[in-house]
């Protein structure tokens, strides 16, 4: 009976087994096939983290901050970092430092100045944000504790136990290192002379305990070297600025344009971030003047661009700038460069085979262009506003009467694009107003859906974000690379395949002597607010190339630049290779012009430094003014309008043989 109970025991517990294995096995191939099918459509997820400063340390109230970190970026995948300290918006952007470069964000920095804000007493929250293009967005924080600056707290000595005077003559060396305060002393070092010192050693003076000290005076006579690397600054510091203006070119001829580089730093050499540079230009015969502002980057650079003018005396151009930076003693420097003539400036009439005559922008020149030849005149810009700078620019805009106008993207900074629909009303009329989308445009990729994209393409009639055109004797072909993710722009896509095919046919176009490509996203720039776009680059550079490109003009970085003509680069796309050096006359250059002007309204952008490949560039708002004409040579002239003087601050020109 117990073997038949033990039996019934066993096959009772086989089915159960059975039933259990049944019910749960189905389920669990179900789930991972139902994974598994997910899995394309995972969002890649990207990270950053701040290194430097940890969570709980020490920072200085009022000193400058470094703050350093990592991300998951590369130089491919279109990321940027921003840094914001305790919620005082907006976000700043952090400079890259990655070794592939300024695309690369891998590893990133941000140093924090009083230009922005500063470290407070308590405790401090800083915030890292990653954005990227095809990835959410990532945060990263940080609280530090503020503590107050004791180097700004005022030392006065007792007259008790004086050190009145120590000093020391024809002293082949003296060191006096190591000098350390202990105990209850106060001491006062009131004077240190020396007279035919060869080397002296301050270094390492130290102070401890309760003891307070003040070196009031250092003087010397014929010292050689002096080292006094190591003594802390107090009360009154050497917090004098050192300041260089560098100019690209002396002497230089009329027409031509000028790059100044002024540098400033500290009394030991090191770079001074954000100082404010308020600088003059002083003309020959002091018949002119004109002022520029501007901050510099991370290494204390600022670069200023502008163009001598063609007409005007010739002699020494002065060059002034006043310095400053919070917490130091302002600056004054002078430097000088030749301004000489020059035939090569402009080619002679006859042969450019018509009449041009382009005055001096920095003297309020204007442009007087040969419109009996003209064979198309249009202005362009991008990254409209919705405010009175913007409504300035389409005013100027309106008052040149060109055959087509052209926004480039990021239409309005405001969701609902009526805005932006009113303030173009008269420019958009008769077909002559084209656009393209930006990243703020391209929120959709569906022409009948409740999105900003629907509202452009539906307005402007468009049958695709990305079309092309002929008028007269030019082609141009429009990208839309505000957002891959809606509309793709990668080697295979249907964009791609339109702007291959589109470009071959215009090559082949025996009636088209100009080749004219517009978008949003830049291929190339110097160090801003946003890079350069590899994908761009690598699929479509080597493309422009083949079919004859002339012209490139793109937005997104909210300020005006020009580069030199230039050659894909197949080892490294980020450095193009410069076709011909020349500054503002190519003649026949085979190679496409790259121009960013993204300065139609919206706030401008500031340069980190000036990329060698870029000619020209500068934040200012305004337009590009191009003009076609056609007489016994094809001549194409571009100029940079600037809203606020109402000068042309930049000229290049383009010369063809018809034969080309």
């Amino acid at each position: 009976m117990s073997g038949e109970a033990t039996l019934s025991f066993c096959i009772t517990i086989s089915f159960l087994s059975l039933v259990i294995l049944l019910m749960f096995t189905p389920s669990q191939l179900i789930f991972a096939q139902s994974s598994t099918e997910q899995l394309p459509f995972l969002t890649q997820k990207e990270s950053i983290k701040i290194l430097s400063p940890v969570t709980t340390q020490n920072a200085t109230v009022g000193k400058d901050l470094l703050i350093s970190g990592q991300s998951s970026d590369d130089n491919v995948k279109n990321c940027s970092v921003s840094v914001i300290v305790n919620d005082i918006r907006p976000y700043q952007n952090a400079f890259a430092r990655g070794i592939k470069g300024l695309d690369d964000f891998s590893r990133w920095e941000f140093v924090l100045s009083n230009n922005y804000t500063h470290v407070i007493e308590g405790m401090n929250k800083i915030t890292a944000k990653l954005l990227c293009e095809s990835a959410p967005t990532r945060w990263y924080s940080v609280s530090v504790n503020g503590i107050p600056n004791l180097s700004n707290v005022q030392i006065v000595p007792p007259q008790s136990s004086p050190i009145q005077s120590v000093q020391r003559s024809n002293v082949s060396e003296t060191n006096l290192s190591n000098i350390e305060e202990s105990g209850n002393n106060e001491s006062l070092i009131q004077s240190v002379q020396r007279s035919n010192v060869s080397e002296t050693n301050l270094s390492n003076i130290e102070e401890s305990g309760n003891n307070e000290s003040l070196i009031q005076s250092v003087q010397r006579s014929n010292v050689s070297e002096t080292n006094l690397s190591n003594i802390e600054e107090s009360g009154n510091n050497n917090t004098s600025l050192l300041v260089s203006i560098l100019a690209q070119k002396n002497p230089i001829a009329r027409g031509d344009i000028q790059n100044t580089t002024i540098t400033v730093t500290d009394s030991a050499k090191r770079p001074i971030t954000n100082a404010e540079i308020n600088g003059k230009l002083i003309y020959p015969g002091n018949n002119f003047e004109k002022e520029f502002v501007g901050k510099t980057d991370y290494n204390g650079m600022f670069i200023y661009s502008w163009t001598i003018g063609k007409k005007g005396d010739v002699g020494p151009l002065t060059v002034e700038v006043d310095a400053s930076s919070q917490g130091y003693q302002s600056s004054f420097i002078t430097n000088s460069f030749d301004i000489v003539d020059s035939s090569e400036a402009l080619k002679d009439n006859s042969t450019l085979g018509g009449n041009l005559d382009i005055q001096d922008s920095t003297l309020g020149g204007n442009l007087d262009l040969d419109i009996q030849n003209s064979e198309l005149d249009f202005v362009v810009a991008g990254d409209y506003g919705c405010d009175s700078k913007t409504r300035q620019t389409i005013k100027d805009m309106e008052e040149q009467d060109t055959d087509l106008a052209f926004a480039l993207g990021d239409l309005s900074e405001v969701k609902n694009p009526n805005c932006f629909f009113d303030i173009v009303s008269k420019l958009d009329n008769n077909d002559r107003f084209k656009i393209t989308l930006g990243e703020a445009d391209t929120d959709s990729n569906k022409a009948r859906s409740s999105s900003r994209f629907s509202d452009f393409v539906r307005h402007f009639d468009l049958e695709s974000p990305f079309y092309s055109f002929d008028y007269k004797n030019v082609h141009f072909l429009a990208m839309s690379t505000g957002k891959s993710l809606f509309v793709p722009y990668a080697n295979g896509s249907e964009q791609y395949n339109f702007i291959s095919n589109d470009l071959r046919n215009a090559a082949n176009n025996s009636g088209i002597d100009w080749i004219i490509v517009y978008g949003y996203r830049p291929f190339f720039t110097s160090p801003t607010i946003h890079p350069g776009t590899e994908v761009l680059r690598e699929t479509y550079s080597p493309l422009f190339e083949k079919y004859g490109v002339d012209l490139v003009i793109t937005s997104h970085n909210h300020n005006y630049q020009r580069s030199y003509p230039l050659v894909h680069n197949v080892e490294d796309s980020r450095e193009p290779l410069i076709k011909d050096v020349n500054t503002s006359y190519y003649s026949m250059p085979g190679v496409p012009i790259y121009v960013g002007v993204g300065t139609a309204g919206n706030n401008l952008y500031d340069f980190r430094g000036q990329a060698p490949f870029m000619v020209s560039q500068f934040s200012e708002t305004g337009f590009l003014h191009v003009n076609i004409t056609k007489t016994d040579q094809n001549l194409l002239t571009g100029s940079f309008y600037n809203v606020g003087t109402g000068n042309y601050d930049d000229r290049f020109i383009i010369v063809k043989s018809k034969s080309e």
